[in-house]
């Protein structure tokens, strides 16, 4: 986005200007008008690069997995390790937490140049990850195709919204990166086109008769918006569905996880200014005590006051750094902290 400062663009219809001009350059807009229409999209491998993305996330999960559980699921056969889910709903799919700083492929995901711009079109600056999962599904002998949509139901993503109509403009947009082949045989998500629009929840058993599986060849992201309804389909075919999924909220709205208290060092120091405010470190909010007033999170701890900081510069990994009050949309909300690299 261009450093454009909040009073010069002020309303929706203007930050959707500038967005949507972004987007046009990157060869998005009929993503754009499919999210807007249907409610959903998918990009393509060919839309997102190469750069062997694809496999190192799928090689991080297998290992994560295995050192989690002592055994490497086996894509092909269809298995993997015991869980704490054994017995309940989640048998057939595995949910995996806790992911984020395990590896560079999945802090590459997160931040990806061709997912973020759309995002930021509806949820507006400063938008935060709020949620990081992977999901491993296997067919479950139990499960046929005539079981119907399975994962939960169908649902919207507005889990901390109480009221109808849901909120437009939508306070969270979800991500689904597929991993290997998505289809309704392999347990594609299943959705509603245009669902989003209705701004309520499916009554029992409404949706299931409307529901269209989203196919997509591994290496596809399905960018989908929050109040669309959506589940998934049964596996009944052998091996593993392998997917992660990347859910965001609007700057405002509290998010799932905590990731400034699960991000290692590591993974801060090899990513930059983008990365940190998706994982809210550079936030001055949630105060603890009387000297976080004003202080960002990164700088929490240190005992520095918040004139040490705006006065001084700040060094992390070995880089310095002066704090400024940003008054543009370049990466984050209007009045939030700027990180200015002084050498």
């Amino acid at each position: 986005m261009p450093s454009v400062r909040w009073t010069e663009w002020k309303t929706w219809d203007n930050w959707k200007r500038l967005c949507g001009t972004e987007i046009d350059g990157l060869g998005l807009t009929g993503n754009l008008r499919e999210l807007e229409e249907r409610g959903y999209t998918v990009l393509l491998p060919g839309q997102l690069g190469g750069h062997g993305l694809l496999e190192r996330a799928v090689e991080a999960l297998l290992r994560v997995a295995e050192e989690r559980t002592g055994v490497r699921p086996d894509v092909a056969a269809g298995e993997f390790g015991p869980t704490l889910h054994a017995g309940s709903h989640q048998h057939q799919s595995w949910l995996q937490g806790g992911l984020l700083s395990t590896d560079a492929a999945f802090e590459q995901i997160i931040q990806h140049p061709m997912t973020l711009p759309l995002l930021e079109y509806f949820l507006g600056p400063g938008f935060l990850l709020s949620a990081f999962n992977a999901l491993i599904k296997r067919r479950d002998p139990a499960i046929s195709r005539d079981n119907g949509v399975t994962g939960g139901g169908f649902h919207t993503d507005v889990h901390l919204y109480p009221f109808e109509p849901l909120p437009d403009p939508p306070m969270v947009f979800n991500t689904n990166w597929c991993l290997t082949d998505y289809s309704k045989d392999d347990g594609a998500l299943a959705v509603v086109p245009e669902s989003h629009k209705l701004r309520r929840n499916a009554q029992p058993g409404e949706a299931e008769k409307l529901a269209v599986p989203v196919e997509a060849p591994a290496g596809s992201v399905i960018v989908f918006h929050g109040n669309l309804w959506h589940g998934s389909f049964p596996r009944v075919t052998p091996g593993l569905r392998l997917t992660v999924t990347a859910f965001y909220s609007a700057h405002y709205c509290r998010p799932q996880e905590h990731f400034p208290g699960q991000v290692t060092d590591e993974s801060v120091a090899r990513n930059g200014e983008r990365f940190r405010q998706l994982v809210n470190l550079q936030d001055i909010w949630g105060i603890e005590t009387e000297g976080d007033h004003g202080v960002p999170r990164w700088e929490r701890g240190t005992g520095a006051t918040l004139r040490q900081v705006q006065e001084g510069t700040v060094t992390h990994h070995g880089r310095r750094y002066r704090i400024e009050d940003d008054d543009t949309i370049t990466e984050h909300a209007a009045g939030r902290p700027r990180y200015v690299p002084v050498d």
